[in-house]
């Protein structure tokens, strides 16, 4: 066996053995499913972004103290920038 052929014969057994692979594991992926939340769940995903929400609005209310005296813009501006510590979202 030359040295072409034999780089042939690795790759076709790669990419074969890559496709039996993905066969093998996708029926699996197939198996995962969602389900509905019950009261209780439902009750404590909505606590929990109510909680985000006071916060965000406690953070951007000592923001806004703390900038008294700027201009209007230059609050603006900083509260437009200003991100979350804890989950890094906007709190404004």
């Amino acid at each position: 066996m030359n040295a072409m052929s034999r780089r042939r014969f690795l790759m076709s057994a790669t990419f074969i053995g890559g496709a039996g692979l993905a066969m093998f594991a996708a029926p699996r992926a197939f198996a995962f499913t969602l389900e509905e939340g019950n009261a209780e769940t439902q009750a404590l995903y909505l606590n929990h972004f109510n909680n985000i929400k006071l916060y965000h609005a406690r953070l951007l209310a000592e923001l806004t103290a703390k900038l008294q005296g700027h201009p209007r813009a230059e609050i603006e501006a900083v509260l437009a920038a200003a991100l979350c510590p804890i989950c890094g979202l906007p709190i404004a």
